[in-house]
């Protein structure tokens, strides 16, 4: 895939992931992120960019932990 569509869809997933945890409804919020986790993983399966799947990492190292959501703090 080109580099810019790469960047496009890292992107799509960003927004999207936002946009998922601004939403009241859960069913919308879990869509919208399940979009943005299948955006991601279209760029890291298919692009073979090394920078971007770094990046990527780092992203998912940086995001809480699954007991801070437990604890019903939402992001």
């Amino acid at each position: 895939m080109p580099l810019w569509l790469d960047l496009l869809l890292l992107g799509l997933a960003v927004l999207l992931w936002t946009q998922g945890g601004r939403q009241l409804d859960d069913v919308v919020m879990m869509l919208l992120r399940i979009l943005a986790v299948t955006f991601a993983l279209v760029v890291l399966l298919g692009g073979r960019l090394l920078v971007l799947e770094i990046g990527l990492l780092a992203l998912v190292l940086w995001l809480p932990s699954v007991r801070g959501m437990e604890r019903g703090s939402r992001f």
